[in-house]
This record gives structure tokens, sequence and C-alpha cells, in this order.
């Protein structure tokens, strides 16, 4: 039985679009007796995942989904920064990721991110039946690159910009240092001090200095190993990605995914062409 669809990701052709969106993805079955389960890990790309005539219910860790009786569309955005997240898809589905670059959404948007969404998973309202209506066109075309370019159209008119510059530095100083940069060293850094930059973070990202960190630390910790394959030792991927040991990585591994990482990581499938990692259930 197949238990991944048809999945296709491709990057957006927009000059302005590509600065802040990564890739886009679609992945849908027309089988009603498909059945998969599956779970992804934190990333600091978040992704808005949309769904056209399926129903979805939330847990803390978890969402399952199901046939609707009807094209309902819906939208949603998720921000899991500090553990994993299992999915529970039966019956045909139609679905649309849209993932991120970091801040890439923010710059979409006419408010913060904290006025737009609730984390950590849950419906995003935010571009209403505009976006609505663009799923609606795609549904009708055959090929991934002609769905793209409905995306980029879209969000080409949706920007914004996003000139919060404290925020934009930390972001990147984090992700230039792999989440090892201290608070206190990065608010000199920026200039901020660390209650002001605690505050930024919580209002444009909706989670704190230090849980972005860890999730910058762990994910490209996972792409690496992932891409390396057998050519990396768990030494090799703690070392490259600055864990202070081994034990260090297994440990912050074990604390995310419940799993030791020569347990998982041969688990874990590729989809598309992008870094999108996913642990399907036999």
């Amino acid at each position: 039985m197949d238990t991944r669809g048809n999945f296709t990701t491709v990057k957006p052709a927009d000059e302005v679009v590509a600065k802040h969106i990564a890739y886009y993805y679609f992945h849908s079955s027309d089988d009603e007796g498909f059945d998969s389960k599956f779970t992804f890990y934190p990333n600091y790309l978040h992704a808005i995942t949309i769904y056209k005539g399926s129903n979805l219910t939330f847990t803390e860790d978890s969402s399952v989904i199901r046939p609707a009786t009807d094209d309902t569309i819906g939208c949603y955005y998720s921000i899991n920064t500090d553990q994993s997240f299992s999915v529970d898809l039966e019956g045909s589905f139609y679905k649309i990721g849209i993932v991120f670059n970091p801040l890439g959404l923010n710059n979409f948007l006419d408010k913060p991110l904290c006025d737009a969404f609730i984390p950590s998973f849950g419906p995003f309202y935010h571009f209403g039946k505009a976006l609505e209506d663009v799923v609606n066109q795609i549904a009708k075309l055959e090929y991934a690159e002609a769905k793209a370019a409905l995306l980029d159209g879209f969000f080409r008119t949706a920007y914004c910009g996003f000139a919060e510059t404290a925020v934009k530095r930390g972001v990147q100083e984090i992700l230039n240092s792999n989440g090892t940069i201290k608070v206190e060293q990065l608010s000199d850094i920026i200039g901020v001090n660390r209650k002001t930059l605690l505050r930024l973070f919580k209002k444009h990202l909706c989670c704190s200095v230090e849980e972005y960190k860890k999730m910058v630390m762990f994910r490209n910790a996972l792409n690496y190993a992932q891409q390396a394959g057998d050519d990396a030792t768990l030494t090799d991927v703690a070392l490259y990605n600055y864990y202070y040991d081994q034990a260090h990585y297994i440990k912050h591994f074990r604390s995310v995914t419940m799993q030791s990482p020569k347990t998982l990581l041969s688990k874990i499938t590729q989809l598309g062409s992008q870094p999108v990692y996913w642990n399907f259930e036999e």
C-alpha cells in the first residue's frame, strides 16, 4: 500500500518571494483507502499547510486528517520548537505546503505574528478568502510549476516587508552560530537588553530566544546527518553542529524525538528535492 502519496517540491521563481519562501510542496492522493502515519520534527523553516476537502483535529502533539463531506479549505500554521509532531492521515486528500525561510512569513503580514496566530499548531486565517481562491485555482492545474506560479503571484501581492532590525539581526546571529551564541552576547551585539529581546522574539516568532536557539541546533544536526548518511558518525554530526560532544548531541536528540539518533535516523525518508524529512510508520 502507498503510504506516502504524490509529493512534489518547487522553489519560488519570483525574486522577491524567493527571499522569504524556501519552497512549496504539493502532496495528494486520490486513493480512498490511503492510510499513512508519519512524524515530523522541529524546524526553523515554518510552514503554512492548506488542506482542501479534509477535516483536521489537533492534540498537543498530533493531528488527525480525514476526508470532509465537501471541498472545505483549511489553512494551518505550525511552530514546533522542541517536540516531534505526528500525523494520522486516512482517505483521499489534497494538501499544499508553503515553507518559509526564517522570519519569512513576517514579510507578508501587516501585523506581528503573535497577533495573527496562536502557537504552536492551529488555524491560520490571516489571508482569508483571497488565499482560498488561489487554492481552488491550483487544484485544477496539473503541473507543479504552474501551481507555484499562482502562489508566487499571491505572495508577491501580499508582500509588505518586515522592518524589525533587532529581530532580523538576532535571528541571523543565531543561525550563524548554529544556535550556540549566548543570550547575553546576542543582546550586546544587537544593542537591546535581554528582556526586550525576549519580548521581540515572542512577538514576531512566537517562541523564546532559547527555544529558537535549540531548534536551530537540532534541525541543522538532523539535516546534516540525513545528507551525510553513512559517511558521518555521531561524533562527526555532533562536532560539525557545535555540540559539546557526542553525549550532548544524543541527549538533545532524545529530548526532542524520544529516540536515539542511531535508532531513528535510518527510518527517516526525504520527500521531494528539499530537506523534507518525515518518519513513516511501516
